[in-house]
Formats: C-alpha cells, structure tokens, sequence
C-alpha cells in the first residue's frame, strides 16, 4: 500500500460536506464546529497590511525563511512575553501556518522504519504527516482522569531507538488542557535522555481563557542546547486564520533542516503579511490580542452555564477557544453528531475526530456568533 492510501479521510473535509448537504437540504444550521475565528481582523493590522501592499518592493520573491525585521521582531516578543531568549538568525522560521511546518517536520528526520509518538487525542496532521514521511505514527493516551497529559511510563515505554519525534499540543486542541513548567521539565528530560526531538503545537497559547498567559515548552526548556522546536501561529492571536502566517522558534539545527525542507517546497510568506506580522508582535501586541481574545472566556461562560445546567459534563479548560464535552447517551460519538446535526441542525466535531481517545466526547467551538452560541446552546440543551 502507498503512503498516500494509508491516510485516513480528512476530518474536517467530511465535516463541511455533511454542513454543505444539511443547508442544501434546507436545514437552518448552527455551525460549532472548526474552529475558525467569527470576527475580523484588528481594523489596525488591515491599515498596516494596506501600506505594505501598496510598497513595490512588498510584490518581488519573499525571504525564503523569514524576513530579517519579523524574525527580530519574534524573538523581542519572546523575551518580552515569556523570558524565551533566541537568535532570530539561527533559531527562527516564518512558517507558512503552522500546519505546514508541522507537516514538514517529519520530513527533516523520519525515514522508512522510523517513528513519530502521536497523541490520541489529537490533531490528525501529526500522525498524517508522519505516515507521509514513510514513517510509523505511534499513539499514546490522553486521559480525562490524567487532565488530557500524557503519562511519561507510557511515553518511554513507546520510544525506542528509531524513535525521531514527540508530538504534542499545549493548550490542547481539542480539550482545552493545558501543562505547566513541570511538565514540560520532565518530559523535556524524558526526550533528552532518549535522543527524541520535542516537538509542541503552541497555536492555542495565547487563546487564554483567564486573560491569563500560559507556560510554553521554550519557557522551560533551552532552545540553544536541547533538541526541542515549538510552533507558534498568528491565525488565533489576531483572527488571521486565511492569512498563513506563523512561526517556528526552537534548537538551531532542527530550524536549519526545516527550513532546507521549506527551500525546496515553498518560496516564503508574501512580505507584506510578513510586515503586519511584525507589527501585530510588536509593542502593540497585548492590546491588540487582548482585543481578540476577550470574548471568548465570556462566551464559553455562558455556554457553559447552559449545557451543565441541562446536565451535560464539560471538562474545565482554561485556554484555547473549544469547550470539550461528554456525549451525555450511549451511543457513539460520530453516531452523536451526526444525529445532532440530522434533528436540531447543530454541527459538532466527534471526539473521534482525533483519535480513538477521543471516543465519548465532542467539540463545540467558540468562534461562533454569540447569537449562533445561544441559539446551539438552546437546541442542545433541550435535546437528547
């Protein structure tokens, strides 16, 4: 079997199939499902990204790996935001998305009979991206009992010496989980002793809930000495999920090889996004996130409120903009959702969506109109 019949359907590319059919069918829907920002851009980054494409200079070939003045201005908002130090020339790369440099990660180190390790529950790209690479995606658990994180004994108990990667994702799309320092301490450790390269999906770090701002791996582990890589994207920061733009920060050999990886697949982010980049890190960064991120804690709150009012079990998150909820009937989850959307016209993501782990519980995202929140919140509460 080729590797490209190993993949499984694309969750989210089934979802908007079924949306499609619902609405054509006639079907009032309420979407709460991927999880794609209601509200525009900042007003102020649309000015910034004007001028830019207004410049000549912003039309000809971007740099390949990122321009000089946004990956400076990554590494100040490092040190400004998380006390992470770095080199912006050797330990920085403008990713376009993060998805795709989570994509291409496998490829700078993953040969046939090599593995990854996967969280189950998790973003499919991962294990997908894995299997792509000729690799063997390996699976580890995530539990409601544990708060969604890993067991180390599970972990090294998986690793071996073809092990290349640890995958993993904090806070946690799809629970809300989130790891402090002590965790990354350990796990950061685990990998060191075993020569696996750490790898965190940081695209929810900023989406706190409490207004709070969480502990990233780079915050504990030193991107200068220990094989760790952390993704960072713009797309939730600042409703920018259309504009592919992101970053990677982590040790300087893995940002050369993916960035060797990218020379050959792409040819770099449009320099005008590049420069509203900079600007949205810059010294205008907590206003304009805090601007962003605001509604959501109040949104979740009172979504919250409703459906546990009506009974419904909801694990308690304090980041990212998804509310992780128990399937409260026997049934499956995909079987769930898909009667959610077939009787109320709701649109649900199935735990399963994101592994086997996830089975038992599904996904309502925040990023919905407060009318569209209230409107689903009311439809599922009064139904089984």
């Amino acid at each position: 079997m080729g590797r490209l019949q190993k993949l499984p359907p694309y969750l989210f590319a089934a979802l908007d199939a079924a949306k499609r059919k619902a609405r054509e069918s006639g079907v009032a829907v309420v979407d709460l499902g991927i999880g794609d920002p209601d509200r525009p851009t900042p007003p102020e980054l649309i000015r910034v990204m004007a001028e830019a494409i207004a410049d000549p200079a912003c039309h000809r070939y971007p740099a390949q790996r990122g321009d000089a003045g946004l990956r400076q201005a990554i590494a100040d908002w490092l040190l400004r935001r998380h006390g992470v130090a770095v080199d912006p020339a050797t330990q920085v790369l403008v990713l376009l998305g993060s998805k795709e440099g989570l994509a291409h990660l496998p490829v700078t180190c993953v040969q046939e009979g090599d593995n990854a390790l996967v969280p189950d529950i998790g973003y499919p790209v991962y294990g997908q991206a894995t299997i792509l690479a000729g690799g063997e995606p390996r699976v580890f658990r995530l539990r409601a009992e544990a708060g969604f994180l890993p067991e180390l004994d599970e972990l090294a108990a998986l690793m071996d010496d073809r092990t290349r990667l640890l995958f993993l994702n904090y806070p946690n799309n799809p629970t809300g989980a989130t790891a402090g320092p002590a965790f990354w301490r350990d796990v950061a450790d685990l990998c060191a002793r075993r020569g696996v390269t750490l790898v965190n999906d940081a695209a929810y770090l900023e989406m706190s809930l409490d207004g709070g701002t969480q502990p990233c791996l780079l915050g504990t582990a030193d991107p200068a000495r220990e094989r760790v890589i952390e993704l960072h994207s713009l797309s939730k920061m600042f409703n920018m999920t259309g504009w592919r733009v992101a970053f990677a920060v982590g040790h300087p050999e893995l940002i050369e090889a993916l960035g060797r990886v990218k020379d050959t697949m792409d040819s770099g982010v449009f320099t005008a996004i590049q420069r509203t980049a900079a600007y949205a890190l810059g010294p205008e960064f907590d206003r304009l996130l805090a601007g962003v991120a605001a509604p959501y804690g109040a949104r979740r709150e009172k979504l919250v409120a409703g459906l546990t009012a009506a009974g419904w079990e909801i694990f308690p998150a304090k980041a990212t903009f998804y509310v992780w909820c128990r399937v409260p009937t026997a049934e499956t989850s995909a079987a769930f959702c898909q009667r959610a959307l077939a009787e109320i016209g709701v649109v649900l993501t199935p735990g399963t969506g994101f592994g086997t782990g996830g089975e038992g519980w599904f996904r309502l995202s925040l990023t919905a109109s407060e009318a569209d929140l209230e409107e689903g919140a009311r439809r599922l509460a009064a139904w089984r």
